[in-house]
C-alpha cells in the first residue's frame, strides 16, 4: 500500500471518527506527550501572511477546570469539568504587533526578500486594521476600485482574526481525532470571564471558541427490545449527525450548479 493511500485512509478514519462529544469520561486522562503532539500539529495550521494571530491555553488542573467551568453556560460547565483537558483559543485583535517578530522569523528561517518583509506592516494593517472607521474606509475604497481591478475583500478585524483562529482550532480538532481523542467545540461561554480567569490580556484578545478534549463516556447499550426498535427506525447508539445533501452545498463552475457524485458519508 502506498504512503498516499495510507495517509488518505488515516485521514478518512479521523474525519469519520470525529463528532461533538456531549459527555466525557472523567476517569480517563490524556498523556502529556499526546497533548504536546497534538499541539505541535495544530501550530502547523495556515494563517494569513503567516501572522499566527492566536494563542491556545490548555486547562488541565482541577482548580483551573473549576474556574473555567464557572465561565461556561448550560451543559458546557459539565463538559469542562469532565474532560481531562480543555483548549481555549484566543484571537489576537492587534495582529500588527506580531509583525516585527514575524519579520525576524521569516528573515532568519526562510531568508525571504527584504522587499517582501518591508510590505508586511502595510499588508497586515490593511487587512486587519483596527476601528470601525478604518474598516469603513477600506470597504468603501476596495468596493469603488473593484470594477476597475481585483481588490481584496475586507473583513472586520475581529472577523479576520477569528477566521485565522478557527482554522487552527479545526486542525486541533482533527489532530485530536487522529490521536483517538474526542472533542466538543463550544461557543456557550462568557468570554470576558474566561479572559479574566486565564489572565488573557484584554482588549487585545477575544475568545472565538473553547474545545473540551478527552474520551467519550460510552453510552449504555440498549436492551434487545430497544435495539430492535431503534433498528426499525434506522437509529443507532452512535448515530452521526446528518449533513445537508452535497448538491445543496457544493457547486461546480457557478453557484447553483451541483457538483455531482459526492459521496454521503
Amino acid at each position: 500500500m502506498s504512503s498516499t493511500t495510507t495517509g488518505t485512509a488515516a485521514f478518512r478514519k479521523a474525519v469519520l471518527a470525529r463528532h461533538s462529544t456531549k459527555v466525557f469520561d472523567a476517569t480517563r486522562q490524556v498523556p502529556d506527550e499526546t497533548v504536546a503532539a497534538i499541539l505541535g500539529l495544530t501550530l502547523r495550521s495556515p494563517t494569513s501572511f503567516n501572522v499566527q494571530p492566536y494563542t491556545i491555553t490548555i486547562v488541565q488542573s482541577k482548580e483551573m477546570k473549576q474556574r473555567l467551568a464557572s465561565c461556561m453556560l448550560g451543559p458546557n460547565k459539565a463538559r469542562v469539568l469532565q474532560a481531562p483537558i480543555t483548549a481555549v483559543f484566543a484571537a489576537d485583535l492587534d495582529p500588527v504587533k506580531l509583525v516585527p517578530r514575524l519579520q525576524a522569523m521569516e528573515r532568519q528561517e526562510r531568508r525571504l526578500p527584504e522587499a517582501y518583509l518591508a510590505t508586511l506592516p502595510f499588508s497586515v494593517s490593511f487587512l486587519a486594521g483596527k476601528g470601525h472607521l478604518a474598516h469603513a474606509f477600506k470597504d468603501f475604497f476596495t468596493t469603488a476600485m473593484s470594477p476597475l481591478q481585483p481588490m481584496p475583500s475586507v473583513s472586520t478585524l475581529e472577523a479576520w482574526s477569528f477566521k485565522n483562529t478557527a482554522i487552527a482550532a479545526s486542525w486541533y480538532i482533527m489532530a485530536c481525532s487522529a490521536h483517538g481523542l474526542d472533542t466538543c467545540p463550544m461557543e456557550g461561554f462568557d468570554g470576558r470571564r474566561i479572559m479574566q480567569v486565564l489572565r488573557i490580556p484584554s482588549p487585545r484578545y477575544a475568545i472565538p471558541l473553547v474545545v473540551s478534549t478527552g474520551f467519550e463516556m460510552p453510552l449504555p447499550l440498549p436492551s434487545h427490545t430497544d435495539a430492535a426498535a431503534d433498528a426499525g427506525k434506522g437509529e443507532g447508539v452512535h448515530k452521526k449527525s446528518p449533513r445537508f445533501p452535497p448538491e445543496a452545498v457544493v457547486f461546480k463552475e457557478a453557484y447553483g450548479k451541483p457538483f455531482k457524485n459526492i459521496p454521503v458519508l
